[in-house]
Order: C-alpha cells, then sequence, then structure tokens
C-alpha cells in the first residue's frame, strides 16, 4: 500500500511506508460543522451511508476529512463513541496510509507509480477499480470495516466510474467507499445518485491566517495576499507563501494593471517556467489559472460593493469576461489541452477584451 500524496505537498512531505511514518498521528479537520459531526457519529456506528463523496475547494481539507471517517470506522477505542481516539495503532496506520483494511485508489504520485505500478498522471483507470473490487471482496483483516478511498475521484475515467457502480448497489457487508472530489459534477449522475454529499467547509479568515502563520512563521509580507486567493482553502493559502507561486502571483498581478500591455505567448511561457515535464506543466498552468481567477473575483467583488450590484454594471466589465474566459481555460486543461496552448489562448482574449 502506497503513501498519499495530496494536491500541494512536497514530494518531501509525503507519507512513506517507513517506520517514521507509522507513527503519525491522525489530524482533526479544522473549521467544520455539525455535519461532519453526524456523518462521523454515524461512522463510529458502522452506520454511516456505504458511500460519501467528500467534496470542497482545491487544497480545503478533503482528506483530512476522509481520513478522519475512514479512523471513525475502524478505531476501536471505546473512549469516545462520537469520535476516533486519534492516537490509538489503528489511527496512526489510518493516518500513515499502513492499515490493511483501507485500501487507497489515486493517480501516480511519482515516476515509480508511474512506471513500474503504471498508473497515470492525469486519470484513474478502470483496472485500479477493478483491483479495488477484488480486495473488497476478501475479508476484513481486523473484522471491524472495509474501507475504499478514492483520491481524485472526479478524474475516474467513464469506464472507471462504470465499472465502480456494480460497488455502490452490492458494496457488500461493513463495507464503505470514500471518495474525493474537487469537480463532484465530474462524477457520472449514475455515480452522484448513489452517495451521501458532504461539503468541506471553506474556513474563516481568521482561522486561516492562524493556521498559516502557525505552519509558515516567516509568511510575513505575503500572508494578506495569500489570504485574499485562498478563498477559504489552508492548502492553497500554504502553497500562494512559496517562492515559485509568489512569483506566479506577482506576474498575474503586473498583467493585470495594464492588459494592453500584455504579450500572451511571452505570459505563457513566464507562468510555466521551470516545469520540465508535462504533468509539472499542468501543475503550473493550473496555479497560474487559480490565481488570475481569484484576482479578478476579487475586483469584482471590490466593484459590487462600491456599487452595490453585483454583476449589473459596466464598469464590471471586462472583468466577468475575464472571469468566464479564465474559468473555460481551466476546462480545457482538464482536457489535456497543452497548457502553453491553452494559457496563450485565454490571454489573447484579454488582449481582445482591453
Amino acid at each position: 500500500m502506497s503513501g498519499w500524496q495530496r494536491e500541494g505537498r512536497s514530494k518531501a512531505a509525503a507519507p512513506t511506508a517507513s517506520p517514521a511514518s507509522a507513527a503519525a498521528r491522525l489530524s482533526r479537520p479544522l473549521g467544520q460543522g455539525a455535519q461532519l459531526a453526524h456523518e462521523v457519529r454515524l461512522a463510529r456506528r458502522l452506520q454511516l451511508p456505504h458511500a460519501v463523496v467528500v467534496e470542497g475547494l482545491r487544497g480545503g481539507g478533503k482528506s483530512t476529512v476522509l481520513k478522519w471517517l475512514t479512523a471513525a470506522l475502524l478505531c476501536p477505542s471505546e473512549l469516545d463513541p462520537d469520535e476516533p481516539c486519534g492516537g490509538c495503532r489503528t489511527c496512526s496506520r489510518v493516518a500513515s496510509d499502513l492499515h490493511p483494511d483501507v485500501h487507497l485508489v489515486h493517480r501516480a504520485q511519482d515516476e515509480h507509480d508511474h512506471k513500474e505500478n503504471k498508473l497515470s498522471f492525469y486519470v484513474i483507470k478502470v483496472d485500479q477499480i477493478r483491483a479495488a473490487q477484488e480486495v473488497l471482496a476478501r475479508h476484513a483483516v481486523e473484522g471491524r470495516a472495509r474501507v475504499l478511498c478514492i483520491a481524485d475521484a472526479d478524474t475516474m475515467e467513464e469506464e472507471a466510474q462504470n465499472a465502480l457502480l456494480k460497488t455502490l448497489e452490492e458494496p457488500g457487508e461493513a463495507t464503505f467507499l470514500l471518495l474525493e472530489a474537487t469537480r463532484p459534477e465530474q462524477l457520472l449522475q449514475t455515480v452522484r445518485s448513489r452517495v451521501r454529499r458532504i461539503r468541506v467547509l471553506p474556513l474563516p479568515p481568521e482561522t486561516l491566517q492562524e493556521e498559516i502563520s502557525r505552519r509558515v512563521p516567516g509568511a510575513g509580507q505575503h500572508l494578506d495576499a495569500a489570504l485574499a486567493v485562498a478563498r477559504g482553502s489552508l492548502g492553497l493559502g500554504l502553497l500562494a507563501t512559496t517562492e515559485q507561486v509568489v512569483q506566479l502571483h506577482d506576474l498575474v498581478r503586473e498583467m493585470l494593471v495594464d492588459p494592453k500591455q500584455l504579450r500572451p505567448v511571452a505570459m505563457a511561457r513566464a507562468a510555466l517556467e521551470g516545469a520540465r515535464e508535462r504533468r509539472l506543466e499542468i501543475d503550473a498552468a493550473r496555479t497560474f489559472l487559480w490565481l488570475l481567477r481569484a484576482e479578478l473575483q476579487r475586483e469584482i467583488d471590490a466593484l459590487a460593493q462600491v456599487e452595490a450590484t453585483p454583476y449589473g454594471s459596466a464598469s464590471a466589465e471586462p472583468w466577468t469576461t475575464w472571469l468566464e474566459q479564465t474559468l473555460a481555460a481551466e476546462r480545457d486543461l482538464q482536457l489535456q489541452i497543452p497548457p502553453e496552448q491553452v494559457l496563450t489562448a485565454c490571454l489573447v482574449s484579454f488582449r481582445h477584451g482591453v
């Protein structure tokens, strides 16, 4: 069972199957309300619906919620009937992705996954789902439950989603499927209709500021900018304090000061500079578009506050048009159109809108 590296984490921070990682401590989800507490209580009693989609912002804590629910299903402690204890051997193994009754499905996390395990960096393949179903057909090792966790479930191929339907309809006794999705609309309607949906709530600004300051003591001058673009996502807030993303953010803000001076091809290449692999180019393009979208939304929100109308005034143009074009570019990126082509086309449309 491999470690599960989540979006936005550096490779060095990824969990591994080392003795040190086996002692990892389970993290409690931050800033979540009564709905999650209710679902966790159901999980402790093995009364959770057999299939759940945990959805929310990129970097918003979905994987933390999945692990908390997983631990609630498996934790044998009787100290708290409403939550996992967080400190027992079972909870530690869940935190480290080492529990024998938890099967993880994800995209390739590194070159070894890509070449040796034949995983894709971009999609979850039908073979992965079928392999997981074979595992679920066996008895639980420790007896309490079996859990299938699918990271980035919204990247499953259509054939993979169709294959999953059989397990969604006949999961087996004490078998639970926990799916994580940033874009749940990418899941087939036949899948969405068979799952309980739990939305991870954005963190309030004060919680976000406290956590970023605690985890990145040197954030300093970049903290306000990080808070502005994170929009409640701790993962994005932390990402926004890194040197590379700070530089991208500066590019975006400089571009919006005077779009008439924009050179689309040069800007696209600057945004992708240093990304020497296709998957790294996609990550860089996704980050650039996220920052661009966040800055455009900030401008629209500011105009709305001044003029007391969200989108009706002429002054909101061309910002709303640019926002739509940025969202379209993010969709194009999902379709695996080359990143430089996606960014250039988006930025050319900005020039035409000036």
